[in-house]
């Protein structure tokens, strides 16, 4: 198997900037909120998780065989992630500090110690756990790199460690996650045990690069029906309001990689456009940066402005918000992600 699937780099794109649509969330009234596909996109995050366990075991489920290589896979994880984390939580706390300073303040106080608490949270990757306290990061999306860094460590001691019961670990683990969530009665785990719902996800993909290693398709065929029925499950989801029933995505986001890596279709072709792969590259980017975009075109908009929220305005202020945040997004990644990953890989080898 070639060790990148271009389309599905291009599906990464695309549910980022839906994920932005799920978090233009100010006006819950509007119709470009209020509807299932929207108010479902956050379960979007689900497919960047079952999409990293694919990639990951792609790249390293045979060359991680000793301490050595393990030390080595952390540390290029590290040097991918933290950057731009880094960055955008920094860039947040100062943010959020000169707010409060401003007549544009929001009316909740918070104090110094607040941020400092939240930012350590977010900067040491336990965001997605209660080791450090289970409130909502400063950056809300970065819960989820959390969950990334944390399913990266115990992707690694496995293999280190069980070689060869590796695929009946990686099992277990996922019975324990469903366990878990099934206990909790609660599938969308974010700040307080997100790393549940995340590694649950990341099993998924390696389970998905263990079942296209062994077997090939041609599932052209089925790339709308595919659509039609992620777009189907999120709509079932919404309007009966079931729960539990959320652990079905990372089974369809499964399905939907297998399909998308077996496929030479219509969808395929478009998400193996430049424009397309763009978003792709770029989409750790727009995913750390969106929110901090979203709060700053709404506040020049809706209360500097002063904006009545029309639809058309609302809808107008989701455009602007996705356009700034790929232009910005363009430039952290070539300087925060690039550079500053180039200038850490040199410092730490």
């Amino acid at each position: 198997m070639r060790q990148r699937v271009e389309q599905l780099d291009g599906l990464r794109g695309i549910f980022s900037i839906l994920v932005i649509a799920h978090h233009h969330n100010a006006f819950r009234d509007s119709i470009f909120y209020n509807n299932f596909f929207v108010i479902n996109s956050s379960l979007f995050v689900d497919f960047f998780f079952v999409l990293s366990g694919f990639v990951i075991a792609m790249n390293y489920v045979e060359k991680l065989n000793s301490t050595e290589s393990f030390i080595s896979f952390i540390k290029k994880r590290f040097i991918r992630l933290y950057p731009l984390l880094f960055f955008t939580e920094v860039l947040f706390i100062v943010a959020n500090l000169i707010g409060n300073q401003s007549t544009l303040k929001n009316a909740t106080d918070l104090p110094l110690f607040y941020y400092l608490q939240s930012g350590l949270d977010t900067l040491t990757f336990m965001g997605s756990t209660p080791i450090l306290g289970d409130w909502m990061g400063i950056n809300y999306p970065a819960w989820s790199i959390s969950s990334e860094m944390i399913s990266y460590v115990v992707f690694g001691i496995v293999l280190v460690l069980l070689p060869a019961k590796k695929y009946w670990v990686f099992a277990l683990i996922s019975v324990a996650c469903v366990g878990f969530i099934v206990f909790k009665d609660e599938y969308m785990l974010v700040y307080d045990y997100g790393f549940i719902r995340g590694l649950l996800c990341f099993c998924m993909g390696i389970f998905t690069f263990a079942l296209l290693r062994e077997k090939s398709f041609t599932l052209t065929l089925y790339e709308i029906p595919y659509l039609i029925l992620l777009v189907g499950a999120m709509y079932a989801t919404h309007h009966y309001e079931w729960n539990l029933i959320r652990l079905i995505f990372p089974v369809l986001f499964a399905l939907g990689i297998i399909i998308f890596a077996s496929s030479s279709g219509i969808v395929t072709k478009l998400l193996s456009s430049k424009p397309f792969q763009y978003l792709g590259r770029i989409s750790y980017s727009i995913y750390l940066n969106h929110a901090i975009v979203l709060i700053f075109v709404n506040i020049c908009l809706f209360r500097v402005l002063k904006w009545q929220p029309t639809e058309s305005r609302i809808a107008l202020s989701l455009t602007i918000s996705i356009v700034l945040t790929i232009f910005y997004s363009h430039f952290t990644y070539e300087f925060i992600e690039k550079r500053f990953g180039k200038f850490l890989k040199n410092k730490l080898g």
